[in-house]
């Protein structure tokens, strides 16, 4: 059970990390789902998870951008208090044999697939040892 808990899934609306949210709903955790797309498509999802009787809100964030992290961290601490799970499964693919694969989409994976790893744990892990409990749930494909 997760009851009391807050799960914080970065591309969380839809695929992997909606599936997530929902088992996690289904056990009782507070959903933040964060999602660099349409913040509407993100309330949808949420809306999908409050069936299960949890609070779950969206937020958009694009969470290769270290400072719009900090700052989106820190509004999902002013609305739920605390974060308890954090679920990195933010990923992108730009398909491409690497010959012909340009350096600005090779930047881009990297930036979602993995320095938002890092700008999510990072800025998570001071709520966890403050309180000597979290979780991170790192989704890799």
């Amino acid at each position: 059970m997760l009851k009391g808990k807050v799960a914080v899934i970065t591309g969380g609306s839809r695929g992997i990390g909606f599936t997530v949210a929902q088992k996690m709903a289904e056990n009782h955790a507070d959903i933040a789902l964060i999602d660099v797309g349409n913040i509407e498509n993100t309330q949808a999802s949420c809306d999908m998870l409050k069936v299960f009787g949890v609070n779950a809100r969206p937020y958009k964030c694009d969470v290769s951008d270290f400072a719009a992290v900090k700052a989106t961290v820190a509004q999902i601490v002013k609305d739920f208090g605390t974060i308890d799970i954090l679920v990195n499964n933010a990923g992108i693919t730009r398909d491409s044999l690497i010959f012909s694969m340009s350096e600005e989409n090779w930047d881009a994976v990297i930036n979602i697939n993995l320095k938002s790893v890092f700008n999510m744990t990072k800025h998570c892990s001071p709520i966890f040892l403050k309180k000597h409990y979290g979780k991170i749930i790192n989704v890799s494909s």
